[in-house]
């Protein structure tokens, strides 16, 4: 019991300690958010989250990195993509370099940890669905999706954030259950890291001063580490739970990266054009503050990861669990995609950025 408390206790000190010392830093080198567009806060917002949350994790991991599978292929892998996110961060790389960078960290996983997704589970009713030479593209392609749905997901204060410590307690607790403790030190020591990171992105009055992102680092680093987690526990032949059950608990990022392209395709625009119609833009178009929007997350992942892994250790099918996610994502494309709930469409979304873009210019010449 005391090491798993210094497992979380330190990543989190560290984590918080570098989110202090690193504002001066950001400042200085202009790695900061500033609003307008399809950004929603007023005021410069240091974006130091992924850069804290990894040197968080990899103190923490200093103190049992042993136990960790293939630690130095996972740490390189995250150190790619906060190296290339800090970049993106500051300069807005363009999206292919974006992309090389994600692939080579997934390459990391594929090639040098050989950790793939060899199975997909029952889905079909029938027999385990086998990937055979198919699965190392198969698991590139996923990572690489997974990546980016968590990056786009982060859009609103404390999102992203809870959705990735949602998704840790729900695997650690499927650890417990399936009485495989070897991925515990790892689970433990990054929601260390997260906890730290949302004292200062979660919405609140308190913290408001001390307010911070976790930008393109964080979001991709996390995105990464969570497939990476994901696949070891859904692959192994310790029983920890099906593939499909992985669908459940990250339903929200998946849903809203499908729906989003489905929208912007069926629009005749591009499936990776940037629009405001987000699951965290539409929610607060229906009035919810930053918090509620938080909360409606927290919520909602918490019960798609039961779903899917109450149904697992129920003995639910995994088709019936597939087909059920399928449906779930129809119901959530129809519901915040196309429907009442998608808001004004993009004529409010426009207005919305206006207004924001006016906030920004007022909150300009004040400072002046």
């Amino acid at each position: 019991m005391p090491g798993k408390i210094l497992g979380l206790a330190l990543p989190l000190l560290v984590t918080i300690l570098f989110m202090f010392a690193l504002r001066p830093f950001a400042r200085s080198v202009g790695l900061i958010d500033r609003p307008g567009g399809r950004k929603m806060h007023i005021g410069e917002i240091p974006v130091i989250g992924g850069v804290a949350m990894f040197a968080g994790f990899l103190v923490g991991s200093l103190y049992t990195y042993q136990t960790f599978a293939d630690y130095p292929y996972l740490v390189a892998g995250l150190a790619v993509l906060v190296f290339v996110g800090v970049l993106d961060d500051r300069f807005d790389l363009p999206a292919p370099v974006r992309f090389i960078g994600q692939t080579c960290a997934v390459l990391l996983m594929v090639g040098g940890a050989n950790l793939v997704v060899g199975n997909i589970g029952a889905v079909f009713f029938g027999d385990v669905v086998e990937l055979g030479w198919f699965a190392d593209l198969f698991t590139i392609t996923i990572v690489v999706t997974a990546i980016n749905a968590f990056n786009m997901f982060d859009g609103s204060d404390g999102v992203a954030g809870i959705q990735a410590l949602m998704g840790l307690v729900f695997m650690g607790a499927a650890c417990v259950l399936g009485n495989y403790m070897a991925p515990i030190p790892l689970i433990i020591s990054m929601i260390g890291c997260l906890v730290g990171f949302l004292i200062f992105n979660w919405p609140s009055k308190r913290t408001k001063s001390v307010r911070a992102f976790m930008g393109d680092a964080g979001s991709t680093m996390l995105g990464f580490l969570l497939a990476w987690v994901a696949i070891d526990l859904s692959q192994r032949q310790t029983g920890v739970f099906s593939p499909v059950v992985v669908l459940w608990i990250f339903a929200l990022p998946i849903f809203d990266l499908f729906s989003s392209m489905v929208r912007r395709v069926s629009n005749g625009l591009s499936p990776f054009h940037g629009d405001s119609h987000h699951l965290h833009h539409v929610l607060r178009r229906q009035g919810l503050s930053s918090r509620k929007v938080a909360q409606t997350v927290l919520f909602g992942s918490a019960l798609t990861a039961g779903i899917g892994l109450g149904g697992y250790h129920w003995h639910v099918p995994d088709g019936a669990l597939f087909f059920g996610w399928l449906a779930a994502g129809v119901i959530y494309h129809i519901i915040f995609g196309i429907g009442l709930f998608a808001g004004r469409k993009q004529a409010a979304a426009s207005n919305q950025e206006r207004l924001v873009g006016s906030a920004y210019w007022t909150w300009k010449q004040r400072r002046r």
